[in-house]
């Protein structure tokens, strides 16, 4: 754009339109006018598909998506005295951690994720700031992670604090990480392959101390913390600052 002129950013509508924004309606334009290029009688019935299969699905994930987050300002708001909603539209961080957070919501419908991404939003609200790098690295980490990646860094984090896991390893003299997991994942059946993976993302990320399945221990030692500093910071990033 030539003009350089600051645009404010509505939080409801990070692309600063109505609808889904420039960049959405761009896209469905994009497809019915090439749709219509390659069958012509047929455009109008493949844009009603497009507004029925691809935007109306994608305008419902929107409105849930900002009810998610405006129920979570609410409860700051009950909550925090003097923290009023009202200012954060002159809160440049927060608007662009909106646009940021809504980007990736857009594009998911992992409940996990989801609520990563309200609690960003909901701790920069409440004045929670990180510098640039390690705000762009744990919004990666949300993007690029599985639901599985995080909920099972969260118990790496506190392994006593699961049931299962706990009462998993009361009963074992000795044992392995990945026979906690099994206990505490029973959706993975014995897909040990699938968590192998999922503890290595963490593990190369820096965010555990070195976890690994295999490697034998007593009862206790397994339900030893295995978060490094860097990995709570993430944690308590994406944690409600009202939970």
């Amino acid at each position: 754009m030539t003009d350089e002129t600051p645009r404010k950013v509505d939080p409801a509508y990070p692309s600063g339109g109505g609808g889904l924004g420039v960049g959405h309606d761009a896209a469905i334009g994009t497809l019915g006018a090439a749709a219509s290029f390659i069958v012509p009688l047929s455009g109008p019935v493949v844009q009603a598909l497009l507004k029925k299969c691809v935007q109306a699905p994608l305008e419902v994930r929107r409105a849930a998506w900002f009810n998610l987050v405006g129920e979570g300002l609410r409860e700051l708001q009950d909550r925090f005295e003097g923290f009023d909603p009202d200012r954060l539209a002159e809160n440049e961080e927060f608007v662009s951690t909106v646009a940021e957070t809504t980007r990736i919501a857009m594009a998911t419908h992992r409940t996990e994720k989801l609520e990563a991404l309200r609690n960003v939003v909901l701790n920069v609200a409440a004045g929670v700031h990180l510098d640039d790098v390690l705000h762009g690295a744990f919004l990666g980490y949300v993007d690029r992670f599985s639901g599985l990646h995080l909920k099972v860094l969260k118990m790496l984090s506190d392994p006593a604090a699961v049931p299962a896991l706990a009462a998993r390893a009361e009963n074992l003299m000795t044992g392995s990480l990945g026979v906690l997991f099994e206990a505490a994942l029973p959706e993975l059946g014995s897909n040990n392959t699938l968590l192998a993976r999922v503890v290595a993302d963490l593990s190369q990320e820096r965010l555990t101390n070195g976890a690994t399945l295999n490697a034998m221990m007593t009862g206790s030692g397994l339900l030893e913390k295995r978060t490094s500093e860097f990995g709570d910071s993430f944690l308590k990033f994406i944690t409600s600052p009202v939970a």
